[in-house]
Formats: structure tokens, sequence, C-alpha cells
């Protein structure tokens, strides 16, 4: 059968050589968000293009996705298949003939619970003392809850889990339990692995604590000292109750989708021989981040370095046409007008990552100052509410509508309430009111003096325009970079992601609200002696206070819009379970939690809009 099969691949490339390029099919790469697994689909289009002559694209999606894309025939190669972390989706594949594992990328890599190596043994050029001298293993963690201290909560300490798609996620949930960790940790979610990245870096930069689940081959390996916590040698008898020893090795493969024999046969035999290690991984993601180059370059940088490997994957002519391509790209015409040109390279992120570093080094006191705050006014709204009997606000919500609007309305909210209760979000839908509320109230006492201040100044409107059309049009999950950097993962971040993005709406509308007032009411109070606190509190604000509330109106709605995305930097209620489902591809789990969400903004966007009316006909 092998041998027929040899035959097979070797008859279909003969045959396939003599096919024009644009005959043959292009070929979809899986891009399932981190580097490594760019970097690889790189250089295997690079090969394939150059090579082979197949053009090439990419389908970008989390893990479970871009593998349930595998199965499905919309995407044809996945260069890096962590078997263990979607082994739900990608085993049945297996099973059932949809998806071909060709080869083993590499397997010699490690995961587990990691800290900085300076919490161990100190830096001394960074004047940073051993915080726990004695921690070695997973099972010392207890004696040191206090250095990981939870900032939600002060009398648990904090570990970092895995994503929560990844079977990982599971597996130390699980240990959580069974070494007992539970009593001393929080597990905390990080929403996803990007996050967990900056939770890392955040840390290290600032030479704080930070213990959590991580793997190797990354960018941090590469860059950062870090420690893995010892834990049992592996044993799979132990590993299978309750996942009691150290991490096996993940065997990361190459799979392609079983049309992939028939389509590009000549590729099907290129990657069964591209196989490569944990350390060039490391070198290669370390390179891209240390010289801040584009993938482009590393990808040349291994075809350079790595010559003796990648020669060896392909027959002496496809190195030799990868070569040719390679060397024409040196010898090329620079002053191409159709390419820009390399030499113009202005690198204005540079400028904001060191201003951004420089405010995290002189005013972290203040950040910290200000998350402590946040933090405490989202606990007490949340616990306000969790205080009282969800019968009780339930009937509360039906008062709400029925007195705003009409029985009805009341009714219809309350009967929507019920059902998030009854689809078991009733916490969740708690825990993300109290962020919103929490949200709104901030950007409406942040919004409503700068918008009359705006209408007030022309100047400082003209400034300002520019500043809250960024703030508007910027993309939403831009906003929790600056939030993450500032005050790490979890509610507080995501209040201030929403403040950022929120109070825009309330700037400009208490700014167009009061401009709109009518000049000669403002003369009228002036003519009788009023003050101009007076002419503001009695004239300006009473005539401006419909547009105004429209502006609180939008504002509410962009921070519960907000609140959802936040859940990819660890923030927990309904956008939890949005994103979980996602990942997952859980159709039920996330019509639950995305049903529950819509009722909450029905609720809230109609009440709003109600009020807003209301004075409107004063």
């Amino acid at each position: 059968m092998l041998i027929l099969q040899s035959n097979f691949y070797s008859y279909s490339y003969a045959s396939d050589a003599n096919l024009d390029e644009n005959q043959k099919p292009k070929l979809i790469f899986a891009d399932a968000g981190w580097d490594s697994i760019r970097i690889h689909n790189e250089i295997a289009a690079v090969i394939i293009e150059n090579g082979y002559g197949y053009k090439t694209d990419f389908i970008t999606g989390s893990s479970p996705i871009v593998i349930k894309g595998l199965r499905q025939g919309d995407i044809d190669i996945c260069m890096e298949s962590w078997t263990d972390n979607i082994m739900d989706v990608y085993e049945p594949g297996i099973k059932s003939g949809e998806i071909i594992e060709l080869s083993i990328n590499y397997d010699d890599n490690a995961q587990g619970l990691y800290v900085p190596t300076y919490v161990i043994k100190g830096d001394k050029e960074r004047g940073i003392e051993p915080l726990a001298p004695e921690l070695k293993s997973i099972k010392d963690l207890p004696k040191y809850w206090e250095v990981f201290k939870d900032p939600n909560n002060p009398d648990k300490g904090r570990i970092y889990g895995a994503p929560p798609n990844w079977f990982s996620d599971e597996i130390l949930r699980t240990k959580m339990e069974t070494y007992n960790l539970k009593e001393t940790y929080d597990y905390f979610n990080p929403g996803s692995d990007t996050s967990l990245n900056t939770s890392i870096v955040s840390a290290y930069e600032k030479g704080e604590p930070w213990v959590g689940y991580y793997w190797d081959p990354t960018w941090i390996m590469g860059k950062y000292d870090m420690t893995l916590l010892e834990d049992k040698p592996f044993d799979e008898v132990e590993w299978n109750d309750g996942y009691r020893t150290e991490f096996p090795g993940v065997k990361v493969t190459i799979a392609v989708n079983k049309d992939m024999v028939e389509k590009a046969p000549d590729v099907v035999e290129f990657l069964k021989n591209y196989k490569t290690n944990t350390k060039i991984n490391s070198e290669l993601l370390a390179y891209m981040q240390d010289n801040d180059v584009d993938m482009d370059k590393t990808v040349k940088w291994f075809f350079n370095e790595y010559e003796d490997l990648w020669t060896k994957w392909v027959p002496e002519e496809i190195v030799n046409k990868v070569k040719d391509t390679m060397n024409h790209e040196k010898t090329q015409f620079k002053g191409n007008i159709n390419k820009f040109p390399e030499s113009i390279n202005i690198k204005l992120g540079i400028y904001v990552e060191k201003f951004v570093s420089w405010l995290t080094k002189h005013f972290q006191g203040f950040f910290d100052g200000l998350a402590t705050g946040v933090n405490w006014i989202v606990t007490g709204i949340r616990n306000m509410l969790s205080f009282i009997p969800w019968f009780i606000f339930i009937f509360l919500v039906l008062l709400m509508g029925w007195k705003m609007i009409d029985w009805k309305s009341g009714f219809i909210y309350a009967f929507m309430m019920f059902l998030i209760g009854g689809l078991g979000l009733w916490d969740e839908m708690i825990f993300t009111l109290s962020i919103v509320l929490t949200g709104v109230v901030i950007s409406i006492i942040i919004g409503i003096p700068i918008g009359i201040h705006m209408a007030y100044n022309s100047k400082v409107e003209a400034f300002m325009k520019p500043l809250l059309d960024g703030a508007q049009t910027m993309p939403s999950f831009v906003h929790l970079i600056p939030a993450m950097i500032f005050f790490g993962l979890g509610t507080v971040p995501a209040v201030f992601a929403t403040i950022i993005y929120s109070t825009a709406p309330c700037i400009r509308l208490t700014n167009l609200g009061i401009r709109r007032v009518p000049k000669e009411m403002r003369e009228a109070a002036y003519s009788y002696g009023s003050s101009s606190w007076q002419v503001l509190t009695k004239v300006e604000l009473p005539q401006a206070l419909p547009t105004i509330m429209a502006g609180i109106n939008q504002t509410t709605m962009a921070a519960m819009s907000m609140v959802v995305i936040s859940s990819m930097i660890g923030a927990k209620g309904l956008g939890e379970n949005v994103l979980i489902a996602i990942n997952r591809t859980d159709i039920a789990m996330g019509f639950d939690a995305g049903i529950s969400i819509v009722f909450l903004a029905i609720i809230i966007d109609r009440v709003t809009q109600r009020i807003s009316d209301k004075y409107k006909d004063i």
C-alpha cells in the first residue's frame, strides 16, 4: 500500500508539473493567531509558491475553529496542530479521515506553571530581591500565596490559567483540586493567549511576581528568563488519575485536509519531510522580537541560517528554484516604483511604546491607586446587586419598566430577566451589569464636565474633536491594549477600556446640547442678573438635558458592547461565556450567553431612551 501511494504521488507530481501554474489550486493555511504558526506558514508558503508554483493564502481563527475549517475543507494545511489542546475536534477529524496527519513538526516542548526566575533568585541588576527563594515545585506554591496576591481577592493568590479553549485549561483546573491549590489561590482565566502574554510582559518589565501557565516555544521564552516549576515526573497512570504529574510533551503535528492528497500531492510529500524542534522555534521567535523585524525578514533569516535543514525537506530542483527566487529578490532593482521603498521605515509605534514604558515606570503608584478605587466601586456595586434576592430583583425590573414605559414592557423585561436566570447565567449577568454601571457612572462624571467646557471654549472643542474621533473610530479591541498595560488583566482593565470607548458620546452630545441652547435665553438670563453658574444650571443644562440623556444612552450601549469584548483580557461575566463558546464552537453555550446579552441590552436601551424622551417632553 505504501509503495502504491509513493508511486501515485510520483506520478501525480510528474503530471502536475506539466500543468500551467494558473491551473494549480490556491492552498489555504490555518493561522491560529500565534507567531510560531505564522512563521511556519510563511516558510512553507515560500517553498510551495516558489518551488512548486502554487498560490497560497491564510485564514485566521482560534485553534478549534481553524481545525474545524481543516476538517470541512475550508483550510488545506495546518502547520502547527497542538494535538492535546484541540483533541475534541482534532481526533474525530483523524478518525473520520477528514484530516491526514503528515508529520510531527516538533514534540520536544514543555508546558506547565512558570514564574519569572527573579521571583526565586532575585535580580541584582534590577535591584530585585528574591521573593520566594525556596519555591521549586508546584507543591510549594501554597507557602507563597501572599507573594502572588490576587488584586481582586487579596485573601488568595492568583494563578494565571490557560486560554479557555485549550485542553490545558481543563488540566490545570483539575490540578488546582488535586494539589489543593484552590484553598490558597484563585484560578484566573486570561481570556486569550495574547492577554496571557501581556500579563507576563507587564509583570516582568515591572519586576513584579507572576505565576501561571505557559509553554514553549514562544518569543517570551526566548527573551525572558522564566523557570518551570517542578512537578512529579510524567507517569501515564498517575496522569490519568487527576493529572498528578508534569505535562507530557505535546505532539505538534502538520496536518492537511484529506483532499490535499489529490489536490497537491507534491506538497504533501514536502510536508511529510518538514520537521523542526523547540530550540529552532524559540530562536526564530526571539530573533523577530529582539531585532524588531517583521515576519518576512525573520523567514529570510531562517532560510539563510538553517539552509542545511530546509534543503533536506525538498528535492534538489525545488531547492534551486527557491534559491533562485531569493537571489532574484536580492538583486532586484531597488527603485521599483510599484513597491514602497524599504528604506522608508517609520516606526511610530516605538515612540508610543517608550512613552507607555515611561508612564508605567514613573506613575505606577498612581495607576495602582486608580485600580484600587475602581475595583472597590465594581465590588461594591456587585455586592449590592448580589444582595438583592433574585425574585425581588426581577420585581424591581418589572416596576421600572411599568413606571418608565407601560405595564406590558414591565412584564416583558421581567420575563427576560427570568429567562437569564433560567439559563443559569444570573451571576454572570450581575457581574456584567456591575462593570457596565461602573463604566457608565465614571464616563458620565468625566464626560459631562468636558462637554460643558468644550461648549464654552471653541479652542478646547477643536483640540478634543480629533481625540474623540479617534476614540470612536479606533477598533474596539485596540482599547484593550493600554488598559492591559497599565492595569493588568481582569475587571479593572475592563472598566478602563469601557471608559475610553464609551465616554466620547457623552462628551459630544453634552457639547452639542449646550451649544444648541438659544442665544436669546442666555441673554435674557444674564439681563436679569444671573451668574454664569446660574445660567448653566438653570437654563443651559435643563434645555440641553434631552440631548445629554441621548448621549448617556449611547454611552451605556457602548459600555455594554465593550464589556463583552473585554472578556478577551480576563473580564468575567456574560462576555466570558461568549468567548469560550466561540473558541469551542459551542453553539448552545454561545446562544444562551448571546441572547442574555441581548435581553440585558434591550432593557438598558429602552429604559435610558425613555428617560431621554421624557425630558424632551418637558
